[in-house]
């Protein structure tokens, strides 16, 4: 992981638009305007599975976020876990710099 994806991510949640969750991030894919999609890294395997899926279907590219959903919400400002979310507009971040 580069060292300032967190930072990256704290931009995009202040100046940017995201969904939060993994059943926003679902419906979010099929929109066809969700420039990317992170993942926390213990999302459960099957849900994790069904939102690769669903993210190469529609061309979705995917940050995988090395520490787990809580250190995901935190970064995101919030108090609890936040095991997925879906950036509709980057803001002034650099994140789209962090696409495989």
């Amino acid at each position: 992981m580069k060292p300032d994806l967190e930072k990256a991510i704290s931009m995009v949640i202040s100046t940017g638009k995201v969904k939060l969750g993994y059943n926003a991030v679902l419906k979010s894919i099929s929109s066809g305007k969700v420039k990317t999609a992170i993942i926390s890294n213990n999302l459960p395997l099957k849900l994790k599975r069904i939102l690769i899926r669903n993210c190469n279907l529609s061309q979705v590219p995917i940050i995988q976020y090395e520490k787990n959903g809580f250190d995901l919400g935190a970064v995101c400002g919030r108090p609890h876990l936040v095991s997925a979310l879906v950036i509709l507009d980057p803001g002034n971040s650099k994140i789209l710099d962090y696409l495989q």
